[in-house]
């Protein structure tokens, strides 16, 4: 893995704020020097930073969007190159940057940390941009009538600390491809998680990294999943056809051994026909590609791994697609409520006897 190998030769220290009631931009604070770590210091701080984009639920490698000239990357791409005065007031522009795109009065201000150095094998220079919010904490201190605390304020990349992100920008191998060819740039966020990569904070990527998330195929599998769940549940058709068409859609995505997946196959096989073409203009505004795209459903495994129907009172049906596909039945049902009132009621066959009562 690329950050198993990493050296931090420079680090700066700016500081952004919240907007006021106003709205007004506050400008940032910047850090007029590069700071000196000891080597501990260095150590654990790279660590911190091998462990967050190492993480595969909340980390992930982006695709460069926004090249033009001003814009992060390509200030990223001046900074790697920089004599040490140079680097310490072009990554001022780093803070500038960030503190336009937080627009919004409810995002936190934070120290960024604008850092470079080498990184892989065959090592690769690249350039890194961290956000902390700050906390207090306390710091322990021993002396001779014993031990005290003392109080400290605006820490940040403490072990606990659970609010930042991280941006980083790698050079090609040679250094010498022509940008944006060659370069990756990753992401590591907090709120991010395996299961929702749009969980990320967007202002973060994309306004101020100028990145997008990638459209490889477990993202697409992913949206394939969301868009035709949500179609299905939108369709005025009785319960029961709808919970057999959402049945089809886990079938489609887990049971069936097709290493592709497609707008056309799902509603040939699976949808009514009346409604085949109102699921491909449906997917056509979503904007998912019309061709064939790879299954990859790395991202959905939780998701697909049990079938759920819920009830009221917190009755709950769970069984595995296969499952629901070849030994499930689901009737809706004329009832009656106990004064006497016509209700719609839910037969569920299972093709089996109960084997076990918990």
């Amino acid at each position: 893995m690329i950050f198993e190998n990493i050296s931090v030769e420079r680090i700066i220290l700016h500081e952004v704020f919240k907007r006021k009631d106003d709205k007004l931009l506050v400008p940032p604070r910047y850090g007029g020097h590069m700071i000196s770590l000891p080597q501990e210091a260095l150590d654990d701080f790279s660590g911190r930073v091998i462990e967050a984009l190492g993480n595969n639920s909340k980390s992930m490698e982006m695709t460069i969007s926004n090249t033009n000239v001003g814009s992060v990357p390509h200030i990223a791409t001046d900074l790697i190159k920089a004599r040490d005065d140079k680097f310490i007031t072009l990554s001022q522009t780093i803070a500038d940057e960030l503190a336009k795109t937080q627009i919004s009065r409810t995002l936190p201000g934070g120290i960024v940390v604008v850092f470079s150095g080498q990184i892989g094998s065959p090592s690769r220079k690249y350039l890194g941009i961290i956000k902390a919010e700050t906390q207090s904490g306390f710091l322990r201190e021993v002396s001779r009538s014993g031990m005290d605390a003392a109080y400290l304020k605006d820490l940040f990349l403490t072990p606990a600390a659970k609010l930042y992100k991280i941006g980083v920008f790698v050079a090609p191998p040679s250094g010498i491809s022509e940008f944006p060819n060659g370069w990756q740039a990753f992401v590591f966020d907090s709120h991010m998680s395996s299961a929702k990569r749009d969980g990320a904070a967007q202002y973060f990527y994309e306004a101020f990294l100028g990145c997008v998330i990638p459209k490889n195929s477990s993202f697409l599998t992913k949206e394939f999943f969301e868009h035709t769940k949500e179609f299905v549940k939108g369709l005025s058709i009785p319960r029961e056809e709808r919970a057999d068409l959402l049945t089809g859609l886990y079938t489609y995505l887990k049971v069936d051994q097709t290493p592709t997946i497609s707008v056309s196959s799902f509603a040939k096989t699976y949808l009514p026909a009346n409604t085949v073409d109102d699921f491909s203009h449906y997917m056509k505004q979503k904007k998912f590609p019309s061709g064939t795209v790879q299954k990859d459903t790395s991202d959905l495994k939780g998701v697909l791994r049990l079938r759920k129907m819920v009830f009221s009172n917190s009755i709950k049906f769970t069984a595995p697609p296969e499952a629901f596909k070849d030994m499930v039945t689901v009737e809706t049902i004329n009832g009656e409520g106990s004064d006497g009132s016509p209700q719609e009621w839910t037969r569920i066959t299972i093709r089996d006897h109960i084997r076990e009562d918990q």
